[in-house]
């Protein structure tokens, strides 16, 4: 039998921030995303500079374009930015672009274990990821079962499971391993999904 890592259970540090965009602000954005379902594509996985499907490690669908909402979120994100990197004893490096994304994850959906830092379809130097910023929201009451995201201990051996809740904000650094959980939505309607907004802090 091998010996245990001494990274098990060592975990980089999150943070949760309920209420993050407000009820009004949430009923806004999930209206947006719905009304934008012909627009969302299947997610991709970086491949040298180009996005490729790859069914066995993600299946979901993505927007890229916020439109409206794709200001004040950046703005938001960015004035957490100088807190946060104090309390995961992160460099102050000021970002020098900004990711984001709204993903959608319905009946049998997933994203299997994996890092930020390197893995977005439209990755280029210059915007290393550093922070990953996850905002939650769906219908409600919640109509799917499962996409908790897991947080990989520093020996993948352990993790962390953190409920999608809506109005929610997660926020950890881009190196942390992490998973979603499979989805289950029975009745596979597109509205009935499990969204997140992606924000990525790069430097």
């Amino acid at each position: 039998m091998s010996e245990p890592s001494f990274l098990a259970g060592r975990f980089l540090p999150h943070r949760i921030l309920p209420g993050w965009l407000g009820e009004r602000q949430a009923a806004r954005l999930l209206a947006f995303s719905l009304a934008a379902e012909a627009r969302f594509t299947p997610t991709k996985l970086a491949d040298h500079g180009t996005g490729r499907l790859d069914a066995v490690v993600r299946q979901s669908s993505v927007l890229k374009d916020l439109g409206a909402f794709a200001g004040p979120l950046r703005k938001k994100a960015l004035a957490l930015q100088d807190g946060l990197e104090t309390a995961f004893d992160m460099a102050h490096t000021p970002a020098n672009s900004t990711q984001m994304e709204v993903v959608a994850h319905g009946d049998g959906a997933f994203y299997r274990p994996h890092t930020d830092t390197y893995t977005g379809d439209e990755y280029t130097p210059g915007g290393r990821r550093r922070l990953t910023m996850v905002y939650y929201l769906h219908r409600q009451p919640r109509r799917f079962t499962g996409g908790r995201l897991r947080l990989f201990d520093l020996s993948g051996e352990q993790s962390i499971e953190i409920e999608p809740t809506h109005d929610s904000l997660l926020v950890f650094p881009s190196s942390a391993r992490h998973e979603v959980e499979a989805i289950s939505c029975p009745d596979g309607a597109f509205g009935d999904s499990r969204f997140a907004v992606n924000i990525w802090l790069c430097g």
